[in-house]
């Protein structure tokens, strides 16, 4: 599922969560607009109860506030009257929609993510103001939903390095020279000893890797480490995980992808080239700065068609 429609469903998750209880404030504030006193005393005492809320106010139909600015702690009577009607939710609102969740933005007050929820207050099927949270969303409660690469992604790099992408040539690397080395410890670390991610970075002669056993911290290997046999003596054997994405032949197929990548053009070649089996995901990154990432199975399905 693509991030915008994770997003989607969560804002929907959200809606539904909050929407009801809004609505009974609101109908509560309905009783109260010809007062601001007993309006910012209901809004103030609904605060001390609110779990998720930095701020609450009340605007009426042409968007002028009528309470205070109200958090947990004051009444703040300064911003009355202040003219809010250029709010992006402000020309969204009506009996008909009565409900709308701001996109997530940062607080200027405190400078964490926060998002607004609005719910009109209607009398007769007719809109007379719109009650406003700012929500903090850390304090929400939200979905726990799973975050995988659903699609291609390609991602341009510096405008400066691909402007002199063919005034530059590929120049062989300490790693460039051993490559086959390389490539069968790497092959070694993740198919029998415990690492579900490595990177390769063929131009600057290092790996970086990852291991089940510390996921949280990953170790660096200079070129004289990584093709030496004797690294192999710092991770002990462990299954190949049956949770894996990546099959250990596709591993091999992979690498042997990353060696064409390498050699393919004097000006457009692989830089990086990382491998995650758990997730199943492929990232390389080019001489011109560019960035793809997808699938292990889109890498390899396409790769003559994309990369040769």
């Amino acid at each position: 599922m693509k991030i915008s429609a994770l997003i989607d469903k969560q804002k929907d998750f959200l809606t539904n969560e909050l929407e009801g209880g809004f609505k009974q404030l609101a109908q509560q504030c309905n009783g109260v607009m010809d007062s601001t006193v007993r309006l910012d005393e209901l809004l103030f005492a609904h605060m001390q109860k609110c779990r998720y809320a930095n701020l609450v106010y009340v605007l009426d139909h042409n968007g002028v506030q009528l309470s205070a600015n109200i958090n947990k702690n004051e009444i703040l009577s300064d911003f009355q009257g202040q003219d809010l009607s250029a709010r992006p939710f402000f020309n969204i609102i009506n009996h008909q929609h009565s409900f709308y969740l701001s996109d997530a933005y940062i607080s200027g007050v405190t400078l964490k993510p926060c998002i607004s929820a609005v719910q009109a207050i209607c009398q007769n099927d007719k809109l007379i103001g719109m009650l406003v949270f700012d929500l903090e969303l850390e304090k929400l409660p939200l979905l726990d939903q799973k975050i995988g690469l659903s699609d291609f992604r390609q991602i341009k790099g510096d405008p400066e390095i691909r402007s002199n992408l063919f005034n530059q040539n590929r120049v062989q690397s300490a790693m460039d020279q051993s490559i086959d080395t390389v490539h069968n410890i790497a092959t070694e670390l993740l198919c029998e000893l415990g690492v579900f991610h490595l990177k390769l970075h063929y131009a600057s002669s290092r790996a970086t890797i990852w291991t089940y056993d510390d996921p949280y911290n990953y170790r660096l290997h200079v070129l004289d480490e990584i093709i030496n046999p004797n690294i192999c003596l710092l991770y002990p054997k462990k299954p190949y995980p049956r949770e894996a994405k990546v099959s250990q032949e596709q591993v091999k197929q992979v690498l042997n992808n990353f060696h064409y990548m390498r050699f393919m053009d004097e000006n457009l070649y692989l830089k990086t080239g990382s491998l995650n089996i758990m997730n199943g995901t492929v990232g390389i990154s080019f001489s011109c700065d560019g960035n793809h990432y997808l699938s292990v199975a889109q890498f390899l399905e396409n790769f003559e068609e994309m990369y040769t």
